[in-house]
């Protein structure tokens, strides 16, 4: 009878997950805040991104999200319109939204490197600030310099703004730690603003899906970097499917991966897919 009880004993342990960064950070938001599930085509027409935090761990995190990292096309002067009546324009446009939206966006810097002139730039205000000589390559990010850590089970609120409006949607979601366990400043390309997600088809691949069909038009890696220094983290947030059947799942970043997980998914947005890629 020892002997049972001690094999049952060791095989709970084994079966316990290891603790993780992620288990020492809350991530804060109002608890009244009511959210939805995310559906089919929903997100066309919605801005901002899913990276909810970049910087040293901290105990607790607010969940709010980054606007954009690559520098949108500042609004045309109008014609007869000084410098100064432009600027004074521009300043408060784009004070008056930052108010509205603080409650779910962020409005602090990321200094972003720009591959073509190696500028140092701030991404909120889009200005050069110092510019360098030093050429750079992109680093090689695997799971040998970062660590992916999924909480599939959480729930958090991700904010997406209506284009061309002030109003917020808020949808059900997942965060996902990304931390840089290398000894060395990692550079990330500035268009990750998600991560891919991988479920487990029929044929046990491991297939990408995302919550839509509709053609994405854009303009391709390669124009610049932010530093991720080491034991700094990434937080993302990751919309929750409709549910359906339960699937095993990854997340991707770049080419290092998370665990597998389960999460449902309806079977509608596996069948409504425009093309399929595989885990490669």
């Amino acid at each position: 009878m020892k002997q049972f009880l001690l094999i049952l004993t060791v095989l709970l342990i084994g079966c316990k997950e290891e603790k993780s960064f992620a288990d020492d950070i809350v991530l804060s938001f109002p608890k009244e805040t009511e959210m939805k599930v995310q559906e089919f085509n929903e997100d066309l027409d919605e801005l901002g991104l899913n990276l909810i935090y970049k910087g040293n761990e901290n105990p607790k995190i607010d969940v709010k999200y980054y606007k954009d990292i690559i520098p949108s096309p500042e609004p045309i002067q109008k014609l007869n319109e000084s410098n100064q009546d432009y600027d004074k324009r521009i300043k408060n446009t784009t004070d008056s939204i930052n108010f509205l939206m603080k409650k779910f966006f962020r409005t602090e810097e990321i200094i972003m490197f720009s591959e073509n002139k190696a500028q140092i730039i701030d991404f909120l205000s889009h200005k050069n600030f110092e510019t360098i000589t030093s050429d750079f390559q992109y680093d090689f990010l695997s799971n040998e310099n970062l660590e992916i850590v999924v909480k599939e089970k959480a729930i958090i609120p991700l904010y997406k703004q209506i284009m061309g409006t002030t109003k917020v949607k808020t949808y059900k979601a997942f965060p996902i730690f990304i931390k840089n366990i290398s000894d060395k400043v990692l550079k990330i390309p500035n268009n990750s603003g998600s991560l891919p997600f991988y479920f487990q088809n029929d044929e046990n691949k491991f297939q990408y899906l995302r919550n839509s069909n509709y053609m994405i038009c854009g303009t391709g890696s390669g124009i610049g970097y932010f530093e991720l220094k080491p034991n700094e983290i990434l937080i993302y947030a990751f919309p929750y499917f409709k549910k359906g059947q339960i699937r095993k799942a990854k997340m991707k970043f770049y080419n290092a991966l998370s665990r597998e997980f389960e999460i449902s998914i309806d079977e509608k947005i596996i069948r409504n897919q425009r093309s399929i890629h595989y885990l490669q």
